[in-house]
């Protein structure tokens, strides 16, 4: 699509769209939402996310299927 006719048309859709789509746009395009300084997370967590990353990546840790993890979420509300 061309960047002039996706613009327009975003902009048109912003017009019209209703809170929850807006927050949704909002965040998807990096703000964050009901934070006014843009941080989600603290230093802490930050750490914390990262060394799973690594650990993820260097195969240390268990990482479960998008399959597995449903039949986990499914089986735990039984």
């Amino acid at each position: 699509m061309e960047l002039e006719l996706l613009r327009e048309r975003l902009h048109e859709y912003i017009n019209v769209a209703d809170e929850q789509h807006l927050t949704a746009i909002y965040v998807l395009v990096g703000g964050s939402a009901g934070s006014e300084s843009g941080r989600k997370y603290d230093d802490a967590t930050m750490k914390m996310i990262y060394e799973r990353r690594e650990n993820h990546r260097k195969g240390t840790s268990k990482s479960y299927t998008a399959e597995e993890s449903i039949e986990m979420i499914r089986n735990h509300r039984k």
